[in-house]
């Protein structure tokens, strides 16, 4: 994808298959809109006086210059009202019209400067689509190159929003894929390739150095597979005299059956994309060194299948975590948090001073919030509001959950130290409350995304399937420890 900052004069003379121009429904016609409207011929005023431009965001209407323009096809999309105007609307209205363009180059007019990172960071993740497996591909009819219309200083914002774009497709792409075709191993020889090819240091244990290092959660939880599990970890430094260091975790589970706690059938096809968090957690480390940022981040993906087999963990097996604390394993489709539980404990071996997990965790999170907001749950309220103010100045919602000292009771043992579930109350809760107790006294925050993480139908910039929701607020955290 080419995107570009382009100058102009006026709007009428950009060449162009599409223009795209935005509008909001308290302008009746703008300076920018009169002067087309001139060179069409007053088709514009028409359409408003008809009430076919509404100005509802995301709304588009398409109009063939017929030569009146030197672009081919003028797109005029709605943004709704103008005193509720932000960023993520933008972003929505430009996600909405990216799929109604035409031709391979579109030029763009962002309704101010200001939004320049949302028109294209929208633009570039809703024309996304996913068609890796088809015999007989279509031809792709999405546009491939992008001209960014000002006469300001933007460069580097339009560059920061193409990093940020291609950072969630490439990691949609990643959660769309097929279990068979991103295993464990596929998984963490490509995160290998990812991470060298951006300068990162990359170190992978296998099922073999986990057992020597003490992984035993991990471990536990790939074990019952043919294809082993594998921890990644991903080395940034862009801060060297900085002694803080954001540790960044994600559950990779490419596929989870279950274990002997099988999933119900109605659960079990969309089970490749419980690595989602991992991918997540590695195009966030590829854009972070990308933009170069001034910090110190540490990328940890623990990447397992969690299958059943003679040599699968039982409900009731107990472990030692990487940390030496015993966890009773109750239930095998409580996996993810046995993966998480020795990542954020690695986080902290390797000296990462904040840490923050994103996962598809729990099922109870769809239950306390719908499909709205992702939850969030730490051990440091100024950590866990970082975390939750980097997602709203994305547009990826996030929700607290309460860290209540009795809610320590959920993850109470007989036999061990830990109990990896105890029933269904407070279940979004209990899976951060164990997490947690893995990082101690370093600060730390759990993203339970397992609600967000999947789209059933597409809107705005959202595509349907995976959504990398995560990704760029595990970017502007590391962004804000930059600062």
């Amino acid at each position: 994808m080419n995107v570009h900052v382009h100058t102009f004069t006026s709007l009428e003379a950009v060449t162009a298959d599409s223009l795209l121009v935005f509008y909001t429904k308290s302008d009746a016609l703008s300076p920018e809109l009169l002067e087309l409207d001139t060179e069409l011929g007053g088709e514009l005023k028409a359409m408003f006086a008809d009430r076919e431009l509404s100005g509802k965001n995301g709304s588009v209407a398409h109009i063939r210059t017929s030569g009146r323009l030197q672009a081919t096809h003028l797109f005029l999309v709605g943004l709704g009202e103008s005193d509720k105007l932000d960023a993520e609307k933008v972003r929505e209205a430009a996600g909405s019209a990216a799929r109604s363009l035409k031709g391979r180059t579109v030029a763009v007019a962002p309704f101010t400067d200001e939004f320049a990172l949302a028109t294209v960071e929208g633009l570039l993740m809703g024309r996304y689509v996913y068609s890796a497996h088809k015999s007989k591909p279509e031809e792709d009819k999405r546009f491939s190159e992008l001209l960014v219309l000002s006469n300001g200083d933007i460069a580097s914002v339009v560059e920061a929003a193409q990093i940020h774009a291609e950072a969630v497709n490439v990691a949609r792409d990643y959660v769309n894929m097929p279990a068979n075709l991103l295993d464990p191993v596929i998984f963490g020889d490509k995160a290998k390739a990812v991470g060298e090819a951006e300068g990162l240091t990359v170190e992978i244990l296998d099922e073999n150095q986990l057992k020597e290092q003490g992984l035993n959660l991990l471990h536990a939880v790939g074990v019952g597979s043919d294809i082993p599990p594998r921890l990644v970890v991903l080395k940034y430094v862009g801060a060297p005299d900085s002694q803080e260091t954001l540790g960044m975790v994600g559950k990779g589970v490419t596929f989870d059956t279950g274990g002997y706690i099988i999933k119900p059938e109605a659960g079990m096809p969309n089970m490749h994309t419980d690595m989602g968090g991992a991918a997540c957690v590695l195009f966030a480390m590829q854009a972070i060194a990308r933009k170069k940022l001034k910090v110190n981040v540490i990328g940890i993906l623990c990447l397992a299948e969690n299958m059943i087999s003679g040599r699968a963990f039982k409900p009731g097996d107990v472990a030692v975590a990487f940390n030496g604390k015993t966890v009773e394993m109750i239930d095998t489709d409580c996996e993810g948090r046995l993966v998480l539980a020795d990542g954020v404990a690695y986080a902290k071996h390797l000296g990462a001073t904040a840490i923050v997990d994103t996962a598809t965790l729990t099922g109870a999170v769809v239950s306390a919030l719908g499909y709205v907001s992702a939850s969030l749950y730490g051990n440091d309220d100024a950590f866990v509001e970082q975390v939750r103010l980097a997602g709203a100045e994305v547009g990826e919602k996030l929700w607290t959950l309460p860290n209540f000292e009795e809610y320590q009771d959920l993850i109470d043992s007989k036999v061990a130290d830990y109990i990896n579930y105890s029933g269904r109350n407070a279940g979004a809760i209990a899976g951060g409350v164990f997490i947690a107790a893995f990082a101690d006294d370093v600060p730390f925050c759990h993203i339970d995304m397992a609600n967000m993480s999947r789209a059933n139908s597409t809107k705005g910039y959202t595509v349907t399937g995976g959504t990398a929701f995560s990704t760029r607020t595990l970017i502007q955290l590391a962004q804000t420890f930059a600062k």
